[in-house]
């Protein structure tokens, strides 16, 4: 319910043929940072790879990958700014991976094809960027997104709540549940704002997503669920503007 993997559960779902484990480091949804040091060390006794998807988490907290432990980790340069169309597969030294595609010894012989030279210098960028003032940014989010939460929860009352509350989460990620309306039709009265909803709502009948129904969030919550995120650009007053018009679009659909 906390929205985290427990390590334990990991352990007893590798059976003898398991291969490799593959987890998301944060939580695309609901932000919650999962416990891949823990599950590494799981993996390793069992004689298992690890990967996990960094996406979320590169560029928003410290990520290193001697410290969680993994033997792969993969990144989207777009969540940090970078270029779309350009990531990064870290192997671990030593791990040996048969290349998917061939006819050329690009990547040291695991990825033919000529580099995006262009794709790849704004990632190196984007990357130094985001480690030059990590720890500033990530403070910096983390009070902008409490400010969010206080903001809301004092223009709706006790009836709204959050996703992960009591789990270690993204500073720049709030999963929202608003009572009584449906998330789709809050965020469509306020198109000076780009969210995503936790559900989609057709003809009467909710679809949860994966995430919110693996965290036993029922249906009737999950369909006013709303995905708020923060960059590294928003400032206080965006923050402030934006509680106000969901919290105006809340109360217009009562």
């Amino acid at each position: 319910a906390r929205g985290v993997v427990a390590a334990v559960q990991v352990e007893q779902l590798i059976r003898p043929e398991t291969k490799l484990v593959s987890l998301i480091h944060a939580n695309n949804e609901i932000g919650t940072i999962q416990p891949i040091a823990e599950i590494a060390e799981i993996c390793r006794a069992r004689g298992v790879l690890l990967h996990t998807d960094a996406a979320q988490s590169v560029g928003k907290i410290a990520t290193r990958v001697d410290e969680l432990g993994v033997d792969l980790l993969t990144i989207a340069g777009h969540k940090l700014y970078a270029p779309k169309g350009v990531g990064v597969l870290y192997i671990r030294s030593g791990l040996e991976l048969e290349p998917f595609m061939h006819g050329a010894s690009h990547e040291l012989g695991r990825r033919a094809g000529t580099e995006n030279v262009p794709y790849l210098v704004g990632l190196g960028q984007a990357a130094k960027l985001a480690t030059n003032d990590l720890v500033e940014v990530q403070s910096r989010l983390e009070k902008l997104r409490d400010l969010l939460w206080e903001q809301l929860a004092t223009g709706i009352g006790s009836g709204l709540t959050f996703n992960g509350a009591d789990a270690p989460r993204l500073p720049n990620t709030l999963s929202v549940n608003f009572p009584d309306v449906i998330g789709s039709e809050l965020l469509a009265r306020v198109p000076q704002l780009c969210a995503s909803t936790g559900a989609a709502c057709h003809s009467g009948e909710t679809t949860v997503s994966s995430t919110l129904a693996a965290i036993g969030l029922p249906a009737e919550i999950a369909r006013g669920t709303v995905r708020l995120s923060l960059g590294r650009t928003t400032s206080e007053q965006d923050v402030k503007q934006a509680a106000q018009l969901l919290i105006a679009a809340w109360q217009e659909l009562r």
